[in-house]
């Protein structure tokens, strides 16, 4: 692993310049929120924050995972369908904080997202089961379930985001471990990814935690 890593230092400035991006740009994100009125209101009992926050941290986000994509990954195949998901799903979330959607318009929105990827090659092609081995799906079946995975992944994080940093937090720690099985794998590649990931989470969580001046 350390091999792999010495020799492919973008794994480190992928994450460095991830977490640069988003630490300087969720600031200007919630700025323009809050001029557009973009903001969550404490109006239930549900929520713990006592003044208005801005929305949109996504935005910061998604340019803290693009930016440094585009400098240290070829963005051929597995990497561009992820990043086309990633930019539709953002989109997509942008709008339900301006408009608000129906739930089967964010829905739809997701599946579209997930859809992506996908269609670009990113898919579940076999499970591994103990004793038993390894055994590859149908395609019709990996395709399915992979779309389904991931609108699945998107709903769990949204849920997570009630509390502040936790979502950030959930992720930054998956991406940082996924880096380094990557590394483990000799997957370059995948790590440079994984890290940015890790990157934009750490940078978002100085200023998603309690209490929180954004939201994801």
């Amino acid at each position: 692993m350390w091999e792999t890593f010495r020799s492919h230092l973008d794994v480190l400035w992928g994450f460095v310049v991830a977490l640069g991006i988003v630490l300087v740009l969720t600031p200007a994100v919630g700025r323009v929120a809050r001029v557009l009125g973009v903001v969550d209101e404490p109006l239930d009992r549900r929520r713990v924050h006592l003044a208005a926050v801005p929305r949109l941290g996504g935005v910061a986000l998604f340019l803290g995972l693009f930016i440094p994509a585009l400098a240290f990954l070829e963005l051929n195949g597995p990497y561009r369908g992820i990043l086309l998901g990633a930019a539709l799903a953002t989109t997509v979330g942008m709008v339900d904080d301006f408009r608000g959607l129906p739930w089967w318009g964010k829905l739809g929105g997701q599946i579209s997202a997930a859809a992506i990827p996908v269609y670009y090659g990113v898919d579940i092609d076999r499970f591994t089961f103990p004793i038993l081995g390894s055994h590859a799906l149908p395609q019709w079946l990996a395709v399915g379930l992979s779309v389904l995975w991931i609108v699945a992944i998107m709903n769990m994080v949204n849920f997570l985001d009630g509390l502040d940093g936790l979502a950030a937090g959930i992720c930054g720690i998956a991406g940082a471990t996924f880096a380094v099985i990557a590394l483990s794998l000799d997957r370059p590649d995948a790590a440079v990814l994984s890290a940015v990931v890790a990157g934009a989470c750490l940078g978002f969580l100085r200023h998603n935690f309690y209490p929180a001046r954004i939201f994801m």
